[in-house]
Formats: C-alpha cells, sequence, structure tokens
C-alpha cells in the first residue's frame, strides 16, 4: 500500500533530490496530493457507492427533510418537504390543515417571504428535485454520479441519466409534476436534477467517483491501490519541475505520467462475460 512518505521518496528519486536540497516535504506532499486528484480524474480510480435520501438537504442546510403533515408540531430549522418545494421552519409551531400553497400566477415563484402555517412559520429552503453533492455522505469531495438507484419496497430502481437540455425539455415541463423518480440528469459542477419531483421519502443509492482525502502525515496509506499509484510521482515531479521553471524537463515527466496513466488503464482492461454459455446478452 502507498503511503505519503513513499511518494516523498519516490519522487525525490525522480527529482534527484535525495538529500532534500531543493524541495521541502510539504512542498512535495501538495504536489502529491495534486497528483492523486489528477490520477482519479483520469482514471475514474476511486469509485464508492453513497447512500442517501430523497428530498435532500439544500444547500446551506442540514438534517433530512420529511414530509409536510397537517397538525404536527414542528421545531425552528427542522426542514418539511410539500408538492415541489422544501420548507425551513423558521419559528416553532404546528402545522395547519392544509398543505403550504403552490404558487399561484402572480405570486412569486419560487416564494420569497416566510409564511405563517398553522401556528409556526416556515420559509422556502430550495426545490425537492434538487440534490446538492453537499448532501452526500462524501459531501464536495463527490467527482461524479455515474449512477443512480432508488429504493422502493423490495426493489432497486435504476433511474435513466438524460442530458439536461433533453431532461429540461421533456421532464420539467409541468412543475407539480411528483412521483416516484424515474430519470437525473448533472447540472453544473455539483447539483442532481430528478424527475419526477419525490413525491415521498426515498432511499437512493449512488454509484460515484470520489476525490482522494489528502496525505498529510507521511505514514498515511493512501486510498487510491496499485496499480492506480504508479503514475502518481511521475505528476508530481512535473509539477515540481514547472515550478522551477524547468518546462523541458516538465514536460518529459508529464508525458510520462500520461504513458503510465494510460498503461494502467489498458493493464486493468479485462474481458468479463456475463454468462459464457448464454447468448441472450
Amino acid at each position: 500500500m502507498a503511503t505519503l512518505s513513499g511518494y516523498i521518496t519516490e519522487v525525490r528519486r525522480l527529482l534527484h533530490d535525495a538529500n532534500a536540497n531543493f524541495y521541502s516535504d510539504s512542498e512535495l506532499t501538495d504536489y502529491i496530493n495534486s497528483a492523486r486528484e489528477r490520477v482519479v480524474r483520469d482514471t475514474g480510480c476511486l469509485r464508492t457507492l453513497q447512500i442517501s435520501q430523497i428530498p435532500a438537504a439544500p444547500v446551506g442546510y442540514t438534517g433530512n427533510p420529511i414530509p409536510w403533515a397537517a397538525n404536527t408540531a414542528v421545531i425552528a430549522g427542522q426542514l418539511l418537504f410539500s408538492n415541489i418545494f422544501t420548507y425551513a421552519v423558521t419559528i416553532s409551531g404546528v402545522t395547519g390543515n392544509n398543505p403550504p400553497p403552490y404558487p399561484a400566477q402572480g405570486t412569486n415563484f419560487p416564494p420569497s417571504a416566510p409564511f405563517v402555517d398553522g401556528t409556526a412559520t416556515l420559509q422556502y429552503a430550495g426545490n425537492a428535485e434538487i440534490i446538492p453533492y453537499v448532501s452526500l455522505p462524501n459531501a464536495i469531495n463527490t467527482l461524479d454520479v455515474l449512477n443512480m438507484n432508488v429504493f422502493w419496497g423490495n426493489s432497486r430502481y435504476p433511474l435513466s441519466y438524460m442530458p439536461w437540455t433533453q431532461f429540461n425539455s421533456q421532464l420539467r415541463y409541468w412543475q407539480n409534476y411528483v412521483g416516484r423518480p424515474v430519470a437525473y440528469s448533472i447540472f453544473g459542477q455539483n447539483q442532481i436534477y430528478i424527475s419526477p419531483v419525490p413525491d415521498q421519502v426515498y432511499q437512493v443509492e449512488y454509484d460515484t467517483v470520489v476525490l482522494p482525502t489528502p496525505l498529510t502525515n507521511g505514514s498515511d496509506v493512501d486510498q487510491i491501490i496499485d496499480p492506480y499509484t504508479t503514475p502518481v510521482a511521475y505528476y508530481a515531479a512535473y509539477k515540481a519541475k514547472y515550478k522551477e521553471q524547468s518546462y523541458g524537463e516538465a514536460e518529459i515527466f508529464k508525458q510520462e505520467y500520461l504513458n503510465h496513466a494510460r498503461s494502467v488503464l489498458n493493464t486493468v482492461f479485462t474481458r468479463r462475460m456475463p454468462d459464457v454459455y448464454s447468448s441472450s446478452y
């Protein structure tokens, strides 16, 4: 297993700086962590399943939203969802008899002002169709979402992925389109949109690529394992040489990084047959 101290030793050998005359350990640590992130970006090697719920907490809020229910005690800071919106309780109390009003013609969309619901006060917090990366277990370390599965009863339903333009035109036409989600899309750098908007709480499994946790101590063991560790030192050496403006040597190390990254991808690419006796796949 690769460790930070092992990486530093390997990079020093490439740079011919075994005695640390030109590069400090802290400087090389920065380059190594940057290289680890680059390897994950280029190979997608750090893949994990994350479990969370939808609707999710909007940006700036914590805790899982719960369905709005009539005549129910709620406390300040709690999140509720009703129809397509998520609301934050700003003043504790008991909810009213009717759900929060859906915006009608001539009203603000989304609602901007706090409103009284029974004896409680609610404030719009976000749209229930949005899942910010920050709400996932790995939060902003989530680099990409490859697949999503919704748990419903004893079934696991995979959601279809749609490019944003198609998703927006086909599945967001009706604002109050609620139900069990069937598709998702990625908007911007860190937001997932789902449709239909969830009509209840669902558990969701996310197939994701996540960024590695920075290594800080020499004995720290890397989450990335062999063979994906092999390109790291070359990219770190590239950054070190680029910093000292040795652009020719930097380019050599960068090319070596690319060669090793391609080699790793070719090495781990193996044929897998679902069933060697079946022709139905």
